[in-house]
């Protein structure tokens, strides 16, 4: 019965007290939750504005309805008439002129956006729910008429946008890889070095997120040049405790864009007069029928006269010109080869999601399979990926390889801080960032309660059945719940006669991690038989 005086009851009759026979309980947090910082085509949720503010979404139709869908870069068509670059097949289509062959490069000539094709990759790999922040539409810097070029101003204000938000573990930018490099050379840039900085920053500072990183300027690797993309994205990390951040290469050649997808118009304007020359070379050479031929040569006339905001009249005019002249299928093949080539960040995301979700935070999201991934975007030796994975200054970066048979492979979980022994694995980052948000989050309603020995037995015993369900489900080593944890909290123990007058009360948790067999060595004897 009560000994409260004020609440013993009043008048006769059968009272009812009900005691917990559990303690208070301990909710694991989610564990992959990204977070994507970049440009859209619109934020809007119904008619409010919701530029510069975190969104949660769970599917790519949630992110279409309130960001809306990629940008269409503008491609030249530039003569190629070195001869080394056309030995080496530098050109994307090829036209017999007078003769004589003649190539032609494309070459992007607008500002590209990474965010829309990498949240397809992201949910094509296992994605779910996940925040987005828009810092701006594709035009917002200015008002140039086929977009604006990225900028880390605005990204480093949706860092801070999201900065502000709980409940992220994970920070991408895709875009930042776009940024513009410094001087002539094309993997460095300082304004990719300011956002890498500021992303591993705020997940030291805040400890509940990892950063996934990009590296810049890797699709430009080639083996002569390998080394100084690596060392310029090493020299970007300079923050003290880097365990924060995971870094992915190459980038990926995707097959998220579709030819079928796109059209005439991807040409630049200023380039329409050469399409047409090179379709109308190919007509010539092509039909020796004078009807049909006069047919096409309408057809590519067409071109200059069609109102290009005339959705329906391009599509059809574009199936025409396909079914006619293979060469303008095979120009519309190179453009989406070209806006197919994706970083890698946003399928790892994916990747870190599928593998929370069906084994747990605990296990390495390395060696899976990528999809919607054709190959890498640069071939990786088994000599290459050694510096890679453990550099002199532990900055590992984690490889995507291709084997035969088996496709399009994760191969490595290290942080950037692979020197340290405690967090040089992505997964015990990862896990420890889930046990310490859970239990931070179940004590925060002890905050002023007695500092006393039942607050003490509580707090250990929440603690104590929550690992003890991490250890069941193979999240921590041990034969034994012993061997796999210990939880103190106590006068004498964790804390002192003047920690508790200073209103501290301190809980002591150890952990034995589960780590990867990353290097699974055989030895092999050979057993001589005796002679009888």
């Amino acid at each position: 019965m009560p000994t409260d005086k004020k609440n013993q009851p009043q008048t006769p009759g059968v009272y009812v007290t009900e005691l917990d026979a559990f303690p208070p309980s301990i909710v694991g947090v989610e564990t992959a939750l990204p977070a994507f910082i970049g440009y859209t085509q619109q934020a809007r949720v119904g008619a409010k504005p919701v530029t510069m503010q975190p969104v949660k979404i769970s599917s790519l139709a949630d992110f279409k309805a309130i960001f809306g869908t990629g940008f269409q870069p503008l491609f030249d068509i530039n003569p190629v008439s070195d001869g080394s670059a056309i030995d080496q097949g530098l050109y994307d289509v090829k036209v017999l002129e007078n003769s004589s062959w003649k190539y032609y490069a494309l070459k992007q000539t607008t500002p590209g956006f990474n965010l829309y094709p990498s949240m397809q990759l992201f949910y094509a790999n296992g994605g779910g729910s996940c925040y987005v922040v828009s810092v701006g539409d594709y035009t917002a810097q200015g008002s140039q008429p086929y977009g604006a070029p990225v900028e880390q101003g605005q990204l480093a204000l949706g860092l801070d946008a999201i900065a502000q938000q709980t409940g992220p573990t994970m920070l991408l930018i895709p875009d930042a890889v776009l940024l513009s490099s410094d001087a002539d050379k094309p993997w460095m840039s300082s304004a990719f070095k300011d956002t890498v900085q500021q992303m591993l920053e705020q997940c030291a500072t805040l400890q509940d997120r990892i950063a996934v990183l990009d590296i810049y300027g890797a699709e430009h690797a080639s083996n002569a040049n390998l080394a100084d993309i690596i060392d310029s994205f090493r020299q970007a990390i300079t923050i003290s405790d880097p365990g924060y951040g995971a870094a992915y290469f190459p980038p990926l050649n995707t097959d998220i864009t579709l030819s079928d997808s796109l059209d005439y118009t991807s040409i630049a304007p200023s380039s329409i007069d050469v399409l047409m020359a090179l379709l109308k070379a190919e007509n010539t050479y092509q039909y020796s029928d004078t009807q049909k031929y006069h047919q096409v040569e309408q057809y590519i006339d067409a071109i200059a006269t069609t109102d290009a905001s005339d959705k329906t009249a391009v599509s059809r005019l574009n199936q025409n010109l396909v079914a006619a002249l293979p060469m303008l299928m095979q120009i519309l093949q190179s453009i989406a080869n070209k806006l197919n080539q994706l970083p890698a960040s946003a399928a790892m995301a994916g990747v870190l999601t599928q593998v929370d979700n069906s084994q747990g935070v605990w296990n390495a999201p390395a060696n899976i399979a990528l999809h919607s991934v054709r190959k890498p975007g640069f071939t990786i030796s088994n000599e290459q990926q050694s510096d890679l994975n453990a550099p002199l200054d532990g900055k590992a970066v984690n490889a995507i390889r291709e084997f035969s048979g088996r496709g399009t492979l994760v191969w490595g979980a290290r942080t950037l801080d692979g020197n340290s022994n405690d967090w040089r694995y992505i997964q015990v980052r990862r896990t420890l960032i889930y046990i310490e948000q859970s239990i931070k989050n179940a004590l925060d309603p002890l905050v002023f309660a007695a500092n006393d020995g039942n607050t003490w037995a509580t707090a250990t015993s929440m603690i104590s059945s929550f690992l003890q369900g991490l250890w069941s489900q193979g999240g921590l080593m041990g034969a034994t719940a012993a061997e796999a944890y210990t939880v103190q909290c106590g006068l004498g123990s964790t804390m002192t006669s003047q920690d508790i007058l200073d209103g501290y009360m301190i809980v002591q948790v150890m952990l034995q991690m589960i780590r990867p067999a990353e290097f699974i060595e055989l030895t092999f004897k050979q057993k001589i038989e005796s002679s009888a």
